[in-house]
């Protein structure tokens, strides 16, 4: 069903399935995605638990922010919505941007995410990142309509797609890849499950590894001919997955 709530004055849309007595399951979608693309997933889930897949700030039904979001705001913003909803305790399921928010909610909200399953995420940041700091150091020299498409194209070249796709939400994605939650990992105490697609390559292996490494109460499992939307890619493969670790 869908429903919306103004939270932190922000308008948030989100999909709730199930009943309130069910142990609820909080779906985050990745940058430039939206929550129904869980759709397969929530079919799977929503007979057990009570799912919840919500549209961020900024995409799906939920409008931009009036200013510039974190990292934090997105963690917030998601805490504060299950505070609305009267949801104390909950299963967090983030994909790539999405895993983002959920391993910033899992350190700063740990006694209310009883477990973390993490989708080819994000937040280990990549040294290609460091291009973006230099377009903004020499910002100065020339004038900003010239800059404007110097970025472009250097963003064009490190394949930030994301980046120029969201215009309205460019400094949010800055604010973004800016943060590094690599030193936060070993922090997380809570039953974790890693699921990668083993032929991603926005977010790759490697990645799942270190997280796997340093999340010490974690499992990884790689899904076979799939890429950074394992979900989608092989649903099956990832449903089985899901329903044993939540077992």
């Amino acid at each position: 069903m869908k429903s919306q709530l103004v939270v932190n004055d922000n308008l948030i849309n989100y999909y709730d399935f199930g009943s309130t007595n069910q142990q609820a399951i909080i779906l985050l979608h990745g940058w430039r995605s939206q929550a129904l693309i869980w759709e397969k997933i929530i079919e799977e889930l929503r007979a057990n638990y009570r799912v919840i897949a919500i549209d961020l700030p900024g995409f799906g039904l939920s409008p931009v922010p009036a200013k510039p979001f974190t990292l934090d705001d997105y963690a917030e913003t998601v805490e504060a919505l299950c505070q609305k909803l009267k949801i104390n305790n909950f299963i967090l399921v983030g994909h790539s941007f999405g895993g983002r928010v959920s391993i910033k909610i899992a350190i700063k909200h740990p006694t209310k995410v009883k477990k973390l399953i993490l989708v080819d995420s994000a937040g280990i940041k990549r040294e290609r990142k460091i291009i973006g700091g230099l377009a903004r150091l020499f910002k100065p020299i020339f004038k900003q309509k010239i800059m404007d498409g110097a970025r472009n194209k250097i963003y064009q070249a490190i394949g930030s797609e994301d980046y120029l796709a969201t215009p309205k939400l460019q400094k949010t994605y800055q604010n973004i890849v800016a943060e590094d939650l690599s030193s936060y990992l070993c922090d997380i105490k809570l039953p974790t499950l890693i699921i990668w697609g083993e032929n991603d390559k926005d977010t790759p292996l490697s990645d799942a590894k270190l997280m796997n490494r340093d999340i010490k109460n974690s499992k990884l499992e790689i899904i076979k001919n799939a890429g950074h939307f394992s979900f989608i890619d092989q649903p099956e493969s990832f449903n089985k997955i899901l329903s044993d670790f939540l077992k």
